[in-house]
């Protein structure tokens, strides 16, 4: 595993841990308000981020470096972001949403990219024999 494809699945691993420590911080404390973030980061960060890896790790070569760059930072940054942005937001202050919601936008962006990536990368890839 090299290239995007480590990156991102070794980002989703430190997503799967953060947000696994969040669900058992909130399970201990008895206090679910960041319930929204939570899920978050591991369906974003956990399963988003490790299905961009392995991908990448059977498709990346068929991909331009330019377009699996910019998906891979816009990705990660939007998606920081994003956890900050809700986590700041369930805490209860309000005035913070909008970090949230560009943010959003951002990952939004990243995830259209990744689908032009995607398409090049199975056009590229020799037919299936299923």
């Amino acid at each position: 595993m090299r290239g995007f494809g480590k990156a991102f699945f070794a980002t989703a691993l430190v997503y799967g841990v953060l947000g696994i420590l969040l669900g058992l911080h909130m399970a201990m404390s008895k206090n679910h308000g960041q319930l929204p973030t939570h899920a978050h980061i591991l369906v974003i960060g956990w399963v988003s981020f490790a299905i961009f890896g392995l991908f990448y790790c059977a498709h990346g070569h068929a991909v331009p470096k330019l377009l699996a760059t910019l998906h891979f930072w816009l990705a990660e940054i939007s998606f920081a972001a994003l956890v900050v942005g809700l986590w700041l937001l369930y805490e209860g202050y309000g005035q913070y949403e909008p970090i949230a919601a560009v943010s959003s936008l951002g990952y939004a962006a990243s995830f259209l990219i990744f689908v032009i990536a995607a398409i090049c990368g199975m056009r590229a890839s020799p037919a299936s024999t299923a």
